[in-house]
């Protein structure tokens, strides 16, 4: 994780971005603002921040639709804001992809390890290592082993098992993958050339490529990395 994450905190009330910003900032984090839905975007798309706060209730574009965009492109975490504490609502959020969801009002303190806790779960970068028998990978030596033998991976193929990795646990949409991976816009490719990329990944780690344990298709989705305990 880097040493000083940047979050982007949107919401239509100022009072409450300048007051979570602030608490942010005490807590180490640099902070990008976005005061609708439409902004919130444009900054995603700009700064690539690490991790973006979304209230339910903005306009131009809510919350909701902000959350379903965000993780249907990208790969970065959304925790949402709602005054609503319904079980309807939650859900529907959880289901567009968010990764948590706080009911206001709520104290900085736990925004601020919320905000901890979900960097920690979808971020490895500062890991040196993943071992789920028989796989093991080395972030450090960029080694891959499988049964303690060698697996040789392209760079394309390094790149795409590190982020399914780092997101273990979260589906990605094909969409997601397109711009972390390839670092292309949806537009510049298409699913078939991830679909083609994963199934080669399967080939090479998988004991058995047709019933796979490591790398899931979650269908009319995505895909995802099997959850990793730590």
């Amino acid at each position: 994780m880097k040493e000083h994450p940047l979050i982007l905190v949107a919401d239509d009330e100022p009072q409450m971005v300048g007051v979570i910003s602030y608490g942010l900032q005490n807590a180490g984090f640099e902070v990008v603002m976005a005061y609708d839905g439409r902004e919130a975007l444009q900054q995603v798309e700009k700064c690539r921040p690490d991790l973006v706060i979304l209230d339910v209730e903005m306009p131009a574009l809510d919350g909701f639709a902000v959350c379903q965009k965000v993780r249907t492109a990208t790969t970065i975490p959304v925790l949402l804001l709602t005054v609503r504490d319904e079980q309807e609502e939650i859900i529907k959020g959880l289901e567009l992809g968010a990764d948590d969801y706080m009911t206001k009002p709520f104290s900085i303190r736990e925004l601020t390890l919320r905000v901890q806790a979900i960097l920690r779960r979808t971020h490895n970068s500062d890991q040196h290592s993943v071992d789920i028998q028989p796989l093991h990978i080395d972030f450090d030596r960029r080694r891959v082993t499988l049964h303690d033998l060698p697996v040789e991976l392209s760079p394309l193929e390094y790149r795409l098992l590190v982020c399914l990795v780092s997101n273990a646990g979260r589906v990605l949409t094909w969409q997601a993958l397109l711009k972390e991976v390839w670092e292309l816009e949806i537009w510049q490719g298409d699913k078939e050339m991830v679909k083609i990329e994963i199934y080669r990944l399967r080939q090479k780690l998988e004991p058995n490529p047709s019933d796979p344990i490591f790398i899931h298709t979650e269908r009319g989705v995505g895909y995802y990395f099997e959850k990793i305990n730590k």
